[in-house]
């Protein structure tokens, strides 16, 4: 009996190793929000979690097993993300007869890979493991506290061996429940549990709770302990002196005061208006508690017995009680939560080898594969930088990118005077985040030059003293223009070709007067770029770059040895 009491205060005392990404309060945090009962409420909801200049505020909402449905669900939180609120998903199952069925372990693979397949709108993906199991009714009519942390341990390590980015909350209880056969007093059903599963506190990364200001939701706002406004500080020394040995992250997921209003009106309960009071008083006391993560009162919108009384939303209209608005007036900060930002690029950005001294265009389509939305002009910047910085860029700001979107980012880029091999990155630049695109080695190579191998008419060796050259990019803007470039004996050199790119394609046009243009696409070389010519027909006699009638017109205006020239 000694062995087994010092091998369980040996099993409490253990270090924690926590998987959750980040500590919540280590970046600016809008700890207010709402519990909403139905989706379509999102936006209006961010207006009351996010109001006074407030960003991220929390979002508490159900998924129930008979509605895991990934696309329905990823726009649901791509819909948070565009808000700006945090999701704190309470899972589920379903209702059957007067009670929530109780969960079965063999469910858990699935609710595993559900969750792990959506893209949370931020790093830490909060998961609370169903709800006031203290209640027979919440757990398919039993009362079974070994049985629920057999449960949370379970799920816990199986949603941290999918991501460390799951932050796991058990179910909040029900402070004020009394031993009545169909509740159980919170304190037993939480020792309950620990003399069970003694490392059960180990497998969670903050504490969820309900903290309520009873007696019949109607209590005094400053009023402390168990069954009050101040519950979590109450729960919070109950898991000290169990052995918990850590201060946990707090996450009030139900809270709130029933108010007169609702579906018939109760001049027993209060009135919106001294729930607003109350809903102040709270915001300057006992909600400024330092742990404090999320407070997330119940419920923004319900339109019917038997939560009508603790809507924020009046009911059959699209106006408010009174305490909305105390709500919505309190101070809120903007949260900078974190969140993973990554890109992939479907085509090179950068070349491999450039010209000296040339200015480029480059592009190429990105995808957001991270959480963030990618604004433009919103503190997101392409950059291109190179360790000697003798490169030269400007950047087109980036297009609005959501998560899995994609879009082109454009630069214009001077190389140096000095040919050799430089280190370049590209990244998009957020704030102080620096989410890398590409990274490479770039040879910097003198100016190409290249001989044209031409045939006018039926005369492979002629010459004459003036022709011009035109060589396009793909996307057919003019690099060059060579002018008064002679044809020796059917051949063309021309020199300092810039802003061309080894290995890439391009169109030439060779203009010789009287000859009808040709054109060739061809591949650039470092060095040594010879080309050959199709053969150019002199059918172009008024020389307007085309064969009309007007040649034929024109033809005769020409002495015959002219046109005999041209052809032979």
């Amino acid at each position: 009996m000694l062995f087994a009491i010092l091998f369980f205060i040996y099993l409490l005392f253990q270090p924690f190793q926590g998987y959750a990404f980040y500590d919540p309060l280590s970046a600016p945090n809008n700890r207010y929000g709402i519990h909403i009962a139905d989706t379509t409420d999102i936006e209006d909801a961010s207006k009351l979690a996010n109001s006074t200049g407030g960003e991220w505020g929390y979002i508490t909402l159900v998924i129930p097993d008979t509605d895991m449905n990934i696309s329905k669900w990823q726009e649901i939180f791509n819909r948070l993300r565009r808000s700006k609120l945090i999701p704190l998903v309470r899972i589920a199952t379903h209702v059957e007869g007067d009670s929530w069925v109780k969960p079965q372990e063999h469910n858990i693979p699935k609710w595993v890979d559900f969750l792990n397949s959506l893209n949370w709108p931020i790093e830490n993906r909060y998961v609370i493991l169903y709800n006031e199991p203290n209640h027979a009714k919440e757990w398919g009519n039993t009362i079974d506290p070994e049985g629920y942390a057999s449960l949370l341990i379970k799920f816990s390590a199986a949603l941290k061996s999918k991501s460390e980015d799951f932050f796991i909350l058990p179910a909040g209880l029900d402070a004020s429940a009394s031993p009545n056969g169909s509740t159980i007093d919170e304190e037993t059903y939480i020792r309950r549990m620990i003399m069970a599963q003694p490392n059960i506190l180990q497998a969670i990364d903050g504490w969820n709770s309900h903290s309520y200001p009873n007696p019949g939701f109607s209590g005094n706002p400053y009023a402390y302990g168990k069954g009050t406004l101040a519950t979590f500080h109450w729960e919070q020394e109950l898991l000290q002196t169990l052995g918990l040995g850590r201060i946990l992250p707090i996450f009030i997921t139900e809270t709130g005061w029933q108010h007169s209003g609702g579906k018939y009106y109760d001049n027993r309960l209060l009135s919106p208006e001294a729930v607003s009071a109350n809903i102040t008083a709270a915001s300057l006391s006992i909600w400024q508690s330092a742990n404090i993560v999320a407070i997330t009162p119940f419920v923004f919108n319900y339109q019917d017995y038997p939560f009508d009384h603790f809507s924020f939303k009046k009911i059959n209209t699209s106006d408010y009680y009174a305490h909305y608005y105390g709500y919505q007036q309190i101070q809120k900060t903007r949260g900078i939560p974190q969140q993973r930002e990554s890109i992939q690029i479907n085509s090179q950005f950068l070349p491999s080898s450039m010209v000296m001294q040339s200015t480029y265009i480059v592009q190429t389509t990105i995808k957001n594969t991270g959480q963030s939305i990618i604004y433009p002009f919103s503190n997101y910047l392409v950059n291109i930088r190179e360790d000697k910085h003798l490169f030269e860029s400007i950047c087109d700001p980036p297009p609005k990118l959501e998560p899995n979107e994609q879009g082109t980012i454009r630069c214009t880029i001077k190389t140096p005077q000095v040919e050799g091999d430089y280190t370049v990155q590209s990244s998009l630049l957020h704030g102080s985040k620096d989410i890398p695109i590409e990274y490479k080695m770039i040879r910097i190579i003198p100016p190409p030059s290249a001989q044209l191998h031409v045939t006018l008419g039926f005369n492979k060796t002629v010459s004459i003293p003036s022709s011009t050259v035109l060589v396009y990019d793909v996307n057919n803007v003019l690099l060059h223009k060579f002018t008064n470039v002679p044809i020796q004996k059917g051949i063309m050199n021309i020199t300092g070709l810039y802003q061309i790119i080894p290995g890439r394609q391009y169109r030439i046009v060779v203009l010789v007067p009287y000859y009808l243009p040709r054109q060739e696409y061809i591949t650039m070389n470092e060095q040594n770029n010879n080309w050959t010519i199709r053969r150019l027909y002199p059918f172009d006699f008024n020389k307007d770059g085309a064969f009309t009638l007007a040649d034929i017109l024109s033809m005769f205006l020409l002495s015959p040895k002219k046109v005999f020239d041209l052809v032979f």
